[in-house]
């Protein structure tokens, strides 16, 4: 399966996409899938948020600020975390498409199984904070609630930086990796395949292939998402089956770099 495009979040720009969901299909079952390649160190990507206020919002992402470059998997209420999965594994490879799979599923009897994540096809289960929702919790995320793609639904700032591609949420399923990839055949490289299943409700497939309506949902549903801070030029070539070569953005100390990595400015 070759992916064509992805869409490029330049912070510069204040990038995001806005959504009010409906109501869901399962509101204790979801799953979200998306490629991502990082951008400037210390901005990470906001794969997904939902809520309202700093302090009471679900948030769905990885990497940040130098030291906290990890995945994330949290809901919190008045500041106090009502689940939450962050990993010890570091997240810094600014060359490389990482594939990321969250499955939320309350109802599960196990509670290790009611949040997953997974990796380029393999299950995270080293984490530095490991914290379970109760039975049938819901979260805000697949709720009639603003979503977010790119900076938190409370804040005008803190935009993410990079590229997303192949971006997936299912309503009411709970699906692994091997929904979305597999590995090349007698290797451990991770590579993309095609999705061909439901959706749900509140379900939406966004892929850029539009690069006049980045925000166009591709499942069928409609569920398309409001732009902000994107351009038609956001649309690129750089995408997990088609890796761009850009500028090392780890050799911090004298270039700034913008337009996901692309570009470097040095006095």
């Amino acid at each position: 399966f070759t992916i064509n495009q992805s869409i490029r979040f330049d912070s510069d720009n204040s990038p995001r996409m806005t959504r009010t969901f409906g109501t869901p299909s399962d509101g204790n079952k979801w799953t979200l899938s998306a490629w991502s390649k990082l951008g400037k160190p210390g901005n990470g990507m906001r794969l997904l948020e939902a809520g309202g206020s700093a302090g009471s919002e679900d948030f769905v992402g990885f990497a940040g600020s130098s030291g906290y470059e990890k995945l994330y998997f949290w809901k919190r209420t008045s500041s106090s975390y009502n689940y939450n999965l962050t990993s010890t594994q570091f997240f810094r490879d600014h060359s490389a498409w990482y594939h990321f799979v969250y499955v939320f599923d309350s109802s599960n009897t196990v509670s290790s199984e009611r949040m997953k994540a997974y990796v380029n096809g393999q299950r995270i289960t080293d984490f530095s904070t490991e914290t379970y929702p109760s039975s049938g919790l819901a979260s805000r995320i697949n709720t009639a609630v603003e979503h977010r793609i790119g900076n938190p639904v409370y804040s005008s700032s803190n935009h993410a930086d990079g590229y997303i591609a192949e971006m997936h949420f299912l309503d009411g399923y709970a699906y692994g990796p091997e929904f979305f990839g597999e590995f090349k055949e007698n290797t451990d490289i991770w590579i993309p395949k095609e999705y061909s299943g439901s959706y749900g409700n509140n379900g939406f497939h966004i892929d850029g292939r539009d690069s006049s309506d980045l925000g166009d949902d591709e499942s069928g549903n409609g569920n398309d998402f409001t732009t902000s801070g994107l351009v038609a030029t956001d649309q690129r070539t750089d995408s997990p089956t088609n890796n761009h070569a850009t500028w090392n953005a780890l050799l911090n100390r004298y270039p700034s770099y913008s337009n996901g990595n692309v570009e470097a400015t040095m006095t």
